[in-house]
């Protein structure tokens, strides 16, 4: 199997940089990469024989298996990772092997996390409660959503977070129905909803978690949205087992909401899977086949999003466990005044 991923890499080897691939035969196991990472390769990859090779880690992996003659027959590619131009050129490179897309293979092992995977994931998510921790004491109204964005995401470096895993949403007032509405210009005004997604780094594993604040009183049925998502995000909770499909876990979240009547206003998947990557196997999603695993760690995120009126989302990171899933973030779920 000839593995390009570099998150798939990672997980793999330990190597940290941004340019390698893993050969995985019946006898041995192979790391390429170039020049520029020898030490490096040297320093942090495990249980696997470095190899330096010219140009592009992948075909020159390629190259290796034939100048050496390793018995392949069969070569497993990832597909998904690999684009028409290198396919055609391992084409090239390898006469007479047949190439197999078996994309999701190292994806798959990787749904299901380590003691140690899920130390760094909750150190992760420490971080981000501790920002929230802070940004509830700062005043806020007055300031922009990016603003509220540069402070948070300092803090979190300061207290240790690796490069975020993606930037920040800071949504406010009307803005708040956009599900993914980076951090503008807005200026954040009093009597509005504000919604904020983020994430924190640490040795490479990732936390993701939202929540929605107010900067004063709001209206009776901003109210009853934040109540809507609690709930259903509780009723998700729930469901969160091993064995349990992903899909029934969505429906559960699903129902209560639709059961509200705000149906038309959740249309993302309830949640996803957490690990090197912010978004990865499983997918908690309607038409989602997987099941979860104890072990696994996946977002629970229900919102709700209403055009001119604003949106709600609260998003908590789990592992699951055979007696239920267990918080990793820990922030108050209810919702929380804004200065």
């Amino acid at each position: 199997m000839l593995v390009s991923g570099i998150f798939n890499v990672r997980y793999l080897t330990g190597f940290t940089g941004s340019s390698g691939c893993v050969l995985i035969t019946p006898r041995k196991r192979y790391f390429f990469t170039d020049f520029r990472y020898r030490q490096q390769a040297a320093r942090e990859v495990r249980d696997h024989e470095v190899r330096i090779v010219g140009g592009p880690a992948l075909t020159g992996a390629a190259r290796y298996a034939m100048a050496r003659r390793i018995r392949l027959g069969v070569l497993g590619i990832e597909g998904a990772d690999v684009s028409q131009r290198s396919y055609r050129e391992l084409r090239s490179i390898l006469k007479g092997i047949r190439l197999r897309d078996v994309s999701g293979t190292i994806e798959r092992m990787r749904a299901v996390k380590s003691g140690r995977e899920i130390r760094l994931i909750e150190q992760a998510a420490a971080i981000c409660d501790r920002a929230f921790g802070r940004l509830v004491r700062k005043q806020v109204t007055g300031r922009t959503e990016k603003e509220v964005a540069w402070l948070l995401e300092g803090w979190m470096r300061q207290d240790g977070s690796e490069p975020l895993p993606f930037e920040i949403i800071v949504a406010s007032g009307p803005r708040s129905a956009l599900p993914h509405g980076v951090a503008s210009d807005r200026v954040i005004g009093p009597n509005e909803l504000v919604v904020i997604d983020m994430g924190a780094r640490v040795r490479g594993y990732c936390s993701d978690m939202t929540r929605t604040f107010a900067t004063g009183r709001l209206s009776a049925r901003r109210l009853a949205m934040h109540e809507t998502a609690l709930a259903a995000q509780a009723a998700a909770l729930k469901a969160v087992v091993p064995g349990a499909p992903c899909a029934e876990v969505d429906s559960a979240a699903r129902k209560l909401i639709e059961g509200e009547g705000y149906g038309e206003a959740f249309g993302h998947a309830l949640g996803h899977g957490v690990g090197l990557e912010a978004h990865e196997k499983p997918t908690l999603a309607p038409r989602s086949r997987e099941r979860l695993s104890a072990g696994m760690v996946v977002t629970v995120e229900p919102g709700i999003y209403l055009p001119r009126t604003g949106g709600v989302r609260i998003e908590d990171t789990v592992v699951v466990g055979p007696g239920g899933p267990r918080a990793l973030t820990r922030f108050a779920r209810d919702l929380r005044r804004l200065k």
